[in-house]
């Protein structure tokens, strides 16, 4: 996973996991040499007595985030005329070493996008502007929740993790201080159809199913009548079938409680809740349902797969959305939802938590402070987030309205999805490395028929409980 996007994935498909979300973060740049530590109160420099013939520079490495930004920029100069020019460099090391080699050299831009939680680097060397005293409430009233909150400001457990590793190169950084403020987020956890094939063959596309069995007994039909796979996703790369499609149906069958004591050793994968969806799982490859070649399909592959109308449904994150519309692939066509839980499950609907991606900050070397300040509250506003989302096909980290007319169909199934209560959130699950291994072959050996539940279940047990123990025991 190389590209821009496919770095956004791995947050994401790390994000399934409450306690490790920290140390999933994408690395961040290697921090300019500093000896200066920031500043403890929240300052910007006075502007110049007019802002007339100001221009703000942005960085990004999003190339298809450019439009989007360009848009709120023209909005923005239109309202202060304040002009912001936009500019994107890729691939990801591009970004990285432009943005080290400039913080030397004091070239950095006045708005900077930067990867959630990556901020820290650069910060403790004394390259942004801290906002800890400037984002009131109004403005965090903005922020979806679980992103500005858990992530733009450094919280306890991050603060400690650092004190205690000696590698750790922010310890300058206290808790509460804040130099950034989200503007996309995402998270897995959902389904993009085809609604072509869906209309032909189902007669409904724009009605997504309630349940898994409906999801399953649709790709059915298709396969049947079209001879069109129906399902596709990157199973090459081992943690997509279980974080992306075991935990969420897991989690909505057995209820989170259950859900953690399975993990924590507890309880057991022998649980009904958990055969269930094991069961459901195998069934895709009894009735033939994955692309052809799926185990060496990666996440890239697999999107561009579904782009073509090679397969009925692709499962993804909300950061696949503009992945398949950059392919070339109108939004018009895509449904989109969140995987739907089996009959009888413990919530009827999964719902899900937003985490931060990509967050703007201002730079110290910023000769116009306060033009950028304005300009990244101004860009984190549902209005211009609106703009962004109907443009790029990207999740803003910023709550902005489920209406079709403003954000296209296919976002409001994303955004229908999401909710400041999601399970995920209040999960105590600690998924070991052992068994965690052998769910994810486990899950690889139903597509090439070299298991079946039952001895998946015993594998699974078996290495949850001799992990546990090696631990001293089972987690309370």
């Amino acid at each position: 996973m190389t590209t821009p996007r496919r770095a956004l994935s791995k947050l994401s498909v790390c994000a399934l996991l409450p306690l490790v979300v920290a140390a999933c973060a994408t690395p961040a740049a290697p921090a300019p040499q500093a000896t200066t530590a920031p500043q403890q109160e929240a300052t910007a420099a006075p502007a110049e007595q007019s802002s007339a013939g100001v221009e703000l520079t942005m960085w990004t490495w999003k190339v298809f985030h450019v439009p989007g930004l360009e848009a709120i920029a023209k909005n923005f100069e239109a309202e202060t005329g304040i002009k912001v020019k936009v500019s994107a460099f890729n691939p990801d090391e591009v970004y990285r070493t432009k943005i080290t080699t400039s913080a030397q050299s004091g070239d950095l831009p006045d708005v900077l996008s930067y990867w959630s939680g990556g901020q820290w680097e650069l910060a403790a060397t004394d390259q942004l502007l801290e906002l800890t005293d400037v984002v009131d409430p109004d403005w965090k009233a903005n922020f979806m929740a679980g992103t500005y909150d858990k992530v733009s400001v450094m919280p306890q457990d991050r603060y400690d993790s650092c004190q205690k590793d000696p590698k750790c190169t922010f310890k300058n950084i206290n808790v509460g201080q804040s130099f950034s403020v989200p503007y996309l987020a995402g998270q897995a956890f959902f389904v993009f159809g085809n609604k072509e094939l869906m209309k032909e063959e189902i007669g409904n596309p724009e009605k997504a199913p309630a349940t898994a069995e409906e999801w399953l007994d649709m790709m059915k039909t298709i396969k049947e009548k079209t001879q069109k796979p129906g399902l596709v996703t990157g199973v090459q790369n081992p943690d997509v079938l279980h974080y992306w499609l075991f935990n969420p149906l897991l989690m909505a069958s057995c209820g989170v409680e259950t859900y953690d004591k399975i993990y924590n050793g507890t309880d057991t994968f022998s649980n009904e809740c958990a055969v269930k969806v094991l069961n459901w799982m195998d069934d895709i490859a009894k009735n033939d349902l994955w692309t052809p070649d799926i185990l060496q399909t990666n996440i890239d592959p697999a999107d561009v797969a579904f782009s073509q109308g090679k397969a009925a449904f692709d499962i993804g994150g909300t950061y696949t959305l503009g992945f398949l519309i950059a392919q070339g692939m109108s939004p018009d066509n895509i449904l989109s939802f969140a995987i739907p839980p089996l009959e009888g499950s413990k919530y009827e609907k999964l719902e899900i938590g937003a985490s931060p991606l990509i967050d703007a900050m201002v730079t110290k070397n910023s000769k116009h402070q306060k033009e950028a300040l304005e300009f990244i509250k101004f860009l984190t506003t549902p209005e211009q987030m609106t703009v962004f989302a109907r443009a790029t096909g990207d999740l803003p980290a910023v709550k902005v309205p489920a209406d079709p007319d403003k954000v296209g169909a296919v976002m409001v199934g994303l955004l229908n999805a999401f909710s400041d209560k999601s399970p995920f959130n209040d999960s105590k699950a600690e998924i070991l490395d052992a068994p965690g291994k052998v769910l994810k072959v486990g899950l690889q050996q139903f597509i090439t028929k070299e298991t079946t539940t039952d001895e998946l279940v015993k594998k699974i047990d078996d290495a949850n409980k001799a992990a546990w123990e090696e631990r001293g025991g089972p987690k309370q």
